[in-house]
């Protein structure tokens, strides 16, 4: 019975908790940030995106690379049925967490001042970041636990903390933003209001994996105990611990790197055009401030526009980071089944759990990529309602499409060189995709002519090398090479045709219904193509819940052959 109750899940059965999960928050998530940037319009939103594009990649150092060492160890531990060393490891982590997340919060504080004086002439942005801070504090037991469940390959307590984070956040955020607005009449305040609702929601989450831990437990019985080896001492755990988890800290920015480099030069550097080309740019972007200014007491200034801008370059963002989050959980789901097929030193498992993650991420990432790349003005034309979305937004959104087809391959390529015990690996790529990325937005955003849009431009050139350089680390280092047309071309094929369908049929005149048919369109033509070129393998499905079922059915609509 107890061991029932530590069932283990396959890589397919993890991804596809954690992926549907994902799916739901960020589903939420558009029922946030789309409402509140329309609430808050434009330059709200850049003070929005400002704190959380600061606090985001703070987040990333003190909390999502010990999940994921944690996860590595638990599961190799597992392996070798050291339930001792299990059990010693999370109460060893959870004071490690409250270290790193008491340090994290000092150190955002410590960094406020200089960061809202280097970066936004308003000073108003202060306010968002504030609200945020006591975020770091709750994720100190929100990741313990996560990582600890996802080690065990138990996805369920992290699938349903993420949906009641964003919940909360849905809820309350919009709730404290539109109070906000309506006492103080000021979008900075009403973004902060955003920001309290996201602390909030994250207090929930913590709380939930908490319960569920003391609760229900992790399922090792008494007498898996009283065999294992004894536990290691702290201080070696911790070691391990710390060894692992330093180069994982730093990479796990790998989903952070484009966020982090924007958020501390992009402003700065459209502060500095103002000065010198402020004329050309309001030029360029006359319909656009003009639109905005019709809905707002007062005028925007020259030192607003920065925000502005930003606020209008976070709206392509968030639609084109969709992507690698949920591509993210794949590499998460897939590390502990890599970390163990590595450990048994189980050369076929290694292989088949390389190209699944590879293929289900291509066919996530790909479609949706193409999408932007052919329909950027029109996505941003359906999500938002402002011309500036559609004018500035469209273009970057195009860009950020074809990033996302590289990010999307790239940030699960990262968790599986993390698993096989490759942090220096990964973390190299990554600090090299950053350096192209503070390169190319250095060179294009000082262009007054491209501007905001050269931090789409950094995106892509950053994670095009990323792409190419973890592959081919990931074949050197596993010896195993994955089919690249099984795994990565097929779904570019079929992604491609996807895309040329929506410039072919083309219903802008129909406005946002036609806009939503074109997409409906694609995706049928998507599916089609995927079996035509008989991309789907028994494999596929056999590990997923009711797998033997769906692929009888497969076969009888003949999407297997």
């Amino acid at each position: 019975m107890q061991e029932n109750k530590r069932k283990q899940q396959s890589f397919e059965y993890g991804a596809i908790i954690l992926l549907c999960s994902t799916v739901l928050v960020k589903i939420i998530g558009a029922f946030f940030k789309i409402p509140l940037s329309n609430l808050i319009g434009d330059l709200g939103f850049g003070y929005f995106s400002s704190a959380y594009d600061l606090f985001t990649p703070i987040y990333t150092l003190a909390m999502a690379g010990l999940p994921i060492a944690i996860s590595r160890v638990i599961a190799e531990r597992m392996a070798k049925a050291r339930y001792n060393d299990v059990k010693k490891t999370l109460k060893i982590t959870s004071r490690i967490f409250l270290v790193t997340g008491c340090t994290a919060a000092i150190i955002m504080l410590l960094l406020i001042r200089p960061f809202v004086s280097l970066t936004d002439a308003t000073g108003k942005t202060v306010y968002s970041i504030y609200a945020i801070v006591p975020s770091l504090l709750f994720c100190c037991i929100m990741s313990t636990y996560r990582g600890y469940f996802e080690g065990l390959r138990n996805m369920y307590p992290t699938a349903i903390s993420d949906v009641i984070e964003a919940l909360g956040k849905l809820i309350l955020g919009l709730g404290f933003s539109y109070i906000a607005l309506k006492l103080t009449n000021d979008v900075a305040f009403a973004a902060a209001g955003a920001m309290l609702g996201i602390m909030v929601g994250g207090a929930a989450s913590a709380t939930f994996l908490y319960i569920r831990y003391r609760a229900k437990g992790d399922g090792i019985t008494k007498q898996e105990l009283s065999e294992s080896p004894v536990a290691e001492s702290g201080k070696t755990i911790a070691k391990t611990l710390i060894v692992i988890a330093i180069p994982i800290v730093l990479t796990s920015l790998s989903n952070s790197v484009a966020s982090l480099v924007d958020v501390t030069m992009v402003k700065w550097q459209l502060n500095h055009l103002m000065k010198d080309s402020s004329d050309l740019i309001r030029n360029m972007y006359d319909a656009s401030i003009v639109d905005y200014n019709r809905f707002v007491t007062k005028s925007l200034v020259d030192n607003e526009i920065p925000t502005f801008l930003y606020g209008i370059r976070s709206k392509a963002f968030t639609l084109y980071n969709l992507i690698p989050q949920i591509t993210s959980v794949l590499g998460v789901s897939a590390l502990p089944v890599i970390a163990t097929a590595w450990t048994k030193k189980d050369t076929s498992l290694l292989k088949r759990n390389i190209e699944s993650p590879l293929k289900f991420t291509a066919l996530v990432s790909m479609p949706i990529g193409m999408g932007f790349v052919f329909m950027g003005s029109e996505i941003m034309g359906l999500m938002y309602n402002t011309v500036a979305s559609v004018e500035i937004g469209g273009v970057m959104l195009r860009i950020y499409g074809l990033a996302a087809v590289f990010t999307g391959l790239s940030v699960p390529m990262t968790s599986m060189l993390q698993a096989i015990g490759k942090e220096k690996i990964s973390l190299r790529n990554v600090g090299i995709g950053a350096a192209l990325k503070v390169i190319v937005n250095f060179i294009f955003v000082g262009i007054p002519t491209i501007n905001i849009k050269g931090a789409a431009l950094g995106t892509l050139i950053c994670y095009v090398f990323i792409f190419i350089a973890n592959l081919l680390s990931l074949i050197k280092y596993t010896g195993v090479k994955p089919s690249i047309y099984k795994t990565i071309l097929k779904p570019f094929i079929a992604a491609l045709f996807c895309g040329l369908s929506t410039a072919i049929l083309d219903l802008s005149a129909f406005g946002k219904i036609g806009t939503v048919l074109e997409i409906a369109v694609a995706a049928v033509v998507y599916l089609s193509v995927l079996i035509i070129l008989n991309t789907f393998e028994p494999d596929d499905v056999l590990s997923l819940p009711k797998g033997e079922t769906i692929l009888k059915v497969f076969k009888k609509i003949k999407i297997i052959r």
